[in-house]
């Protein structure tokens, strides 16, 4: 069972990318209406199809954001860890989240509800500071959306390793390898036979069951734009 937190007793260590970009004021006002919740491993914080009233904060943990078709197969839309915020859908009253978020690992989040999060943009720099963060966003959708279409498997699996580092603050990336073939539309043995050839020319290492180290960031980019052949 998912255990409730006050408030009060969870505020030490509540951090994110969306809360460091508001003023200070903005931010206190925010932090007095925060829902703290634990979720254990392999749970769902929401499903796909739900209300999308509130902010959900990242605090600790690592998710996984995912949508499942008609036919069953899952895809994987991004990874999520520590100060990541899922927050997209909140402005559209009467809106859902279009794909679930389940837990890696035990994981620390803080909900913020719709309406305490709209008073806080009638401050103008708030509301300046949030359009930025959203433009960021598509940007990292635009981002994703071009190493898909990347056809070379070799090439798309580079570039989600590149995306996937640009955006954790930790040097090891947790991946396993069912959820990077969900995540770019590829067969496991497929991704398995292209990372074993990323580590026979050095560019990654294994450091664990799901774990990963890239170590030739300059030549994995090389191979994401086709200007690298691996030998």
């Amino acid at each position: 069972m998912d255990k409730m937190i006050s408030a009060a007793g969870g505020m030490e260590g509540f951090n994110s990318f969306l809360l460091e970009c508001l003023p200070i004021e903005s931010r206190k006002k925010l932090l007095q209406d925060v829902v703290f919740r634990t979720v254990p491993a392999n749970k769902y914080i929401f499903e796909e199809g739900q209300s999308a009233d509130y902010i959900c904060v990242i605090l600790s943990g690592r998710v996984k954001l995912s949508h499942v078709d008609s036919d069953g197969r899952e895809s994987v839309v991004m990874f999520l860890s520590e100060k990541d915020t899922i927050w997209e859908s909140l402005f559209l009253y009467g809106g859902v989240f279009p794909y679930s978020a389940i837990t890696l690992t035990d994981t620390r989040v803080g909900k913020i509800y719709r309406e305490h999060f709209i008073h806080i943009l009638d401050n103008p720099e708030a509301a300046l500071k949030v359009v930025t963060l959203l433009s960021r966003k598509l940007h990292d959708a635009n981002e994703r959306n071009m190493i898909l279409a990347t056809q070379d498997p070799l090439s798309r699996i580079a570039g989600f390793l590149l995306y996937t580092s640009d955006r954790s603050e930790k040097k090891e990336l947790r991946l396993r390898l069912d959820d990077i073939a969900a995540a770019n539309g590829l067969r496991m043995e497929t991704v398995s036979r292209k990372l074993k050839e990323l580590q026979s020319s050095g560019l990654v290492r294994r450091t664990g069951n799901g774990k990963l180290e890239i170590l030739d960031e300059a030549s994995l980019r090389e191979v994401f734009r086709g200007e690298k052949i691996l030998k």
